[in-house]
C-alpha cells in the first residue's frame, strides 16, 4: 500500500503496481504500438551495448534500489537487475501499460506516475536512478536520491539516427543534447563520469521501421523509405552525483 500524510492510499493491483495519476488528467504516455516496437526491436539485441554501459555505471554499492525513471518495456531495469543480483529494482512511467510491461520483465513492483508532478516516492529512498531517453525532472530526482547514490542518463549524440533522419524516416534532434542536459540538471547536479558509446547496426527495413516506431518518431508518419544498410548508434551515458553531497 502507497500511503501520504493526507491520508490518500492507494493499493497495488494483480499485475504488481501502483497507479498514482488521475485518469482525469488525461496523461497517457507511451501507446501500445510505440511499446510493442520497442520491446521487439531491443528484443533482437542491437541496443545491447547501451545495456551494457548502462549496467556498468552502477556502483558497486549492496543492496541498492534502483529507481527506472520512464521504464519503458523494462528492458533497461532487467538488464541492471541482472548484472547486479543484489539490487531491487522500481519501475516508474507515465503509461501504465509501460510499467504493467517492465513488471514482467524485470519482476520488479511498478509506480504509475508522472514524472513532472511530485513523485510518490520517500525522500533519499533511491540508491540509484535510472532514466534512459526519458524525462528528467532534477528537483525531484535530487529529493528521492540518497545521499550517496547516482543518477544514471542516456541521451543521444548528434549522430544518433542520423542515417534515418536523413531518409525521412526519422524526427529531427535537439543539437547539443549532452549541454542541454548539463544546463537542465544544474543546480541540482553535477557530473561524476562520462561514457560514450558509439556502433553501427545493420539493419534491414523491418528493423529500421521498428527502430523508428519504438520512439518521438513512432507519433509521426514516416515520410521516407529504408531499403536497409548502415544505422549509427551515438549516444551519452552519464552519471551525476546531487551537490552538496
Amino acid at each position: 500500500m502507497l500511503g501520504c500524510d493526507t491520508g490518500h492510499r492507494l493499493d497495488a493491483n494483480r499485475r504488481g503496481y501502483l497507479n498514482a495519476i488521475d485518469p482525469s488528467a488525461g496523461i497517457a504516455g507511451d501507446t501500445r504500438e510505440i511499446l510493442e516496437a520497442r520491446a521487439q526491436f531491443l528484443d533482437l539485441g542491437f541496443y545491447r551495448p547501451i545495456m551494457d554501459a548502462v549496467a556498468a555505471s552502477i556502483p558497486s554499492s549492496p543492496s541498492a534500489h534502483v529507481l527506472d525513471a520512464g521504464s519503458g518495456t523494462g528492458h533497461y531495469l532487467a538488464h541492471v537487475l541482472s548484472a547486479h543480483s543484489d539490487r531491487r529494482g522500481l519501475a516508474l512511467d507515465a503509461s501504465s501499460l509501460a510499467v504493467a510491461a517492465s513488471v514482467a520483465r524485470a519482476h520488479s513492483p511498478g509506480l504509475v506516475a508522472d514524472t513532472w508532478r511530485p513523485l510518490p516516492v520517500r525522500t533519499g529512498r533511491a540508491d540509484v536512478i535510472l532514466c534512459v531517453f526519458a524525462p528528467r525532472n532534477a528537483a525531484e530526482f535530487a529529493r528521492i536520491l540518497a545521499p550517496a547514490g547516482s543518477l544514471v542518463v542516456v541521451t543521444p549524440g548528434a549522430s544518433h539516427l542520423a542515417e534515418l533522419r536523413a531518409a525521412g524516416l526519422a524526427i529531427g534532434m535537439q543539437a547539443d543534447k549532452l549541454d542541454a542536459l548539463t544546463i537542465s540538471l544544474d543546480p541540482e547536479f553535477e557530473r561524476a563520469s562520462h561514457v560514450h558509446v558509439a556502433f553501427s547496426m545493420d539493419l534491414d527495413s523491418r528493423q529500421a521501421g521498428l527502430l523508428t516506431a519504438m520512439g518521438p518518431s513512432g507519433h509521426h508518419e514516416a515520410r521516407g523509405r529504408w531499403s536497409g544498410g548502415t544505422v549509427s548508434a551515438d549516444v551519452d551515458v552519464t552519471v551525476w552525483r546531487a551537490r552538496g553531497r
